[in-house]
């Protein structure tokens, strides 16, 4: 059995205040900072039980801030994966939701255009073809080992959309807070999921969740 644990990445500045960081970076918060102490807890436990026996990671800062401290924690070296990177916009990075969706119109445009990309990014239609198959491609080369990754809120939402989901345009069913933890398990072929989108591990810390995705 081959098992994908996803990690979101804990809360940053942009997400607090509702930015579109994308391929961009963004401070981690205070909040944030504890996310990632307690999200590395539960992870470690996870491992003692059944261990984790490699980890990948997105390229941006936020998640590799996020992902270092649970590799010091268990001891393993990341594996930087391009693939695993949150959504492009292009140009239209760093603006704010409100104004992505009031003057670029960029839901709508979308809506009507799943190929539409803005400027130097990326479209819904690759950006749903990219996800999944990175995600196959890390489990089929590491069969019946327990794989971690660390990512972006609209990676995991895209995949668990289109594995567990009703398809790519089910994704707002399934996004994950920051420092959110699912577990899915591969068995004859099929994702099966154990754990979806969890945060209890983040109640001791008074935690609220975000509702921003990147």
């Amino acid at each position: 059995m081959t098992r994908l644990i996803l990690l979101r990445h804990a809360e940053t500045e942009a997400n607090v205040n509702q930015i579109w960081h994308g391929s961009l970076d963004a401070p981690l918060t205070p909040l944030g900072q504890t996310q990632v102490e307690a999200a590395a807890r539960r992870l470690v436990e996870l491992h003692a039980d059944s261990p984790i026996d490699h980890i990948y990671v997105s390229p941006s800062p936020r998640a590799m801030r996020t992902a270092q401290a649970i590799a010091e924690s268990t001891h393993h070296t990341l594996r930087i994966e391009e693939a695993l990177r949150e959504m492009s916009i292009g140009d239209w990075e760093g603006r704010s939701m409100a104004y992505l969706r009031e003057v670029d119109r960029l839901w709508e445009r979308w809506q009507a255009d799943p190929e539409f990309a803005p400027p130097n990014g990326e479209s819904p239609i690759a950006f749903g073809r990219r996800v999944p198959a990175i995600y196959q491609k890390i489990a089929d080369d590491h069969p019946n080992e327990t794989i971690l990754t660390v990512t972006h809120g609209g990676v995991i939402s895209n995949l668990l959309s289109q594995w567990l989901g009703e398809g790519q345009q089910d994704w707002r069913n399934w996004e994950p807070t920051n420092c959110a933890i699912t577990i899915l398990d591969y068995k004859d072929g099929v994702w099966h999921p154990v754990l979806v989108n969890d945060t209890s591990h983040l109640k001791e810390i008074g935690y609220l969740p975000s509702d921003w995705l990147q």
